[in-house]
């Protein structure tokens, strides 16, 4: 019997899970900075990416932060799914712009 997946907003941890049966299987990372949520890193494989992903992109925008995804696979996913960009800070869906603000670690 297949459990039931489970995506969690972790603030101690500061980031999103997707769990099974209580374990944590795939996360991504962020981190605050006034009203941005910045996605740093992700780690999931990839039958749970699409809904950790969704999951961590609506808990964010639901708690009123603006989507900074500074995290490939992240970026990836937005790009594939334009549609779920509402929220998004596009500038950084820009390869070279997020790699100069990940250099000096700011977000604008």
């Amino acid at each position: 019997m297949d459990e039931v997946l489970e995506v969690a907003y972790a603030a101690a941890r500061s980031r999103v899970e997707i769990r099974r049966g209580g374990v944590s299987i795939g996360f991504v990372e962020y981190g605050l900075r006034a009203d941005a949520a910045v996605l740093a890193y992700s780690e999931v494989d990839e039958a749970h990416a699409v809904p950790l992903l969704d999951g961590a992109l609506a808990m964010l925008r639901d708690r009123g932060y603006r989507i900074v995804p500074l995290c490939p696979r992240v970026r990836a996913f937005l790009h594939a799914h334009p549609e779920r960009q509402a929220g998004v800070d596009t500038r950084f869906l820009d390869p070279a712009h997020a790699r100069r603000v990940g250099a000096v670690g700011a977000v604008a």
